[in-house]
């Protein structure tokens, strides 16, 4: 970076933040890792880095961070269905269909939940 001022943990991740939402993820994943790196048990983060390595085709890449993410919380929807879309599109069905079951699970339960409330 260009100065001498140093940059804030939360700048770097707006800073990520707005690459992401500009279609620039090979940039974004570059300023998340550092930031993944600082802080292992934010998950909303390393589900960001997870989404700009599928988008930039390094699916073994995206594959471990999701991993990670459903090793810290099993119960994630999200995670589930990122997760089954990689294997789907590596060509491993077998292996995406439990992940994508429970996606649907998870999703429909939260749906029913909403109805209830």
């Amino acid at each position: 970076m260009v100065g001498t001022r140093r940059v804030s943990w939360n700048e770097r991740r707006r800073y990520a933040a707005r690459l992401y939402a500009s279609h620039r993820y090979r940039a974004a994943s570059l300023v998340l890792q550092d930031l993944v790196a600082a802080a292992p048990f934010n998950l909303d983060l390393r589900m960001l880095l997870a989404r700009s390595y599928y988008y930039t085709a390094q699916l073994s890449l995206a594959e471990t961070e999701l991993r990670r993410i459903l090793d810290s919380e099993p119960a994630h929807p999200s995670a589930h269905l990122a997760l089954a879309r990689i294997l789907e599109r590596q060509h491993r069905c077998s292996e995406a269909a439990p992940h994508l079951k429970a996606a649907d699970t998870m999703t429909a339960r939260d749906l029913v939940a909403l109805r209830l409330s």
